[in-house]
């Protein structure tokens, strides 16, 4: 008898254990399985988003900004120096096709074939000294350019872009090294190209994200 009770009881308490167990089973696939009745909210924002920009005039094309759809290459001729630096025209058009270069959207090609035509004329050319010594000597110079620019559809002979004043943002500044003017030269170089690249990324910008 009392066998039987003991089997009984171990029969209920298997009966006990299965049915926590098969509750445990069913709350965990409940945990795993994804919710498929209502859409990702990430997809929701970027929907809403793309109305949003649309009501507004804006649309989205394969290269951007205000590039017309079917422009694929550009041309960027020689920068004209309106300044008294020599070279900076050479570093402003190098930093220019340079930054068109690694983007990539639009193919840097010559004039004869070129979709947009990119012209500019670098307008400022600043060197203000930004620091001195105790006893009055400059120790370094921050540089800052002006360009004034226009960009062309050729097929329709419209301009697409035309500013003036666009300049470096941020700070370029290079040492002097008294008694030395090859080292100050050569800083004063890296400061140029520093500069000049960041004129020509604000430019590449204000092409194709139209900011």
């Amino acid at each position: 008898m009392r066998d039987e009770g003991r089997e009984t009881r171990d029969e209920g308490r298997g009966t006990k254990d299965e049915k926590a167990l098969n509750h445990s089973s069913i709350v965990l696939a409940s945990a795993v399985t994804p919710r498929r009745d209502r859409p990702s909210s990430i997809v929701l924002v970027l929907l809403a988003l793309s109305m949003l920009l649309s009501s507004c005039g804006y649309r989205f094309t394969p290269v951007g900004g205000i590039v017309p759809e079917d422009a694929k290459t550009i041309a960027i001729p020689a920068f004209i120096n309106g300044t008294a630096e020599p070279y900076v025209d050479v570093e402003v058009t190098k930093a220019v096709v340079a930054e068109f270069l690694a983007d990539g959207r639009l193919k840097v090609v010559s004039a004869e074939t070129a979709d947009l035509v990119l012209k500019g004329t670098v307008t400022k050319f600043l060197a203000t000294p930004s620091s001195y010594s105790t006893t009055d000597y400059v120790q370094s110079y921050t540089i800052s350019i002006g360009v004034n620019v226009s960009v062309e559809y050729v097929k329709s002979h419209k301009i697409i872009l035309q500013e003036k004043g666009i300049g470096s943002i941020f700070v370029s500044s290079y040492p002097v090294t008294l008694g030395n003017i090859t080292a100050t030269k050569i800083a004063k170089d890296a400061a140029l190209k520093n500069a000049s690249k960041d004129v020509a990324s604000t430019l590449r910008s204000r092409l194709l994200e139209g900011f």
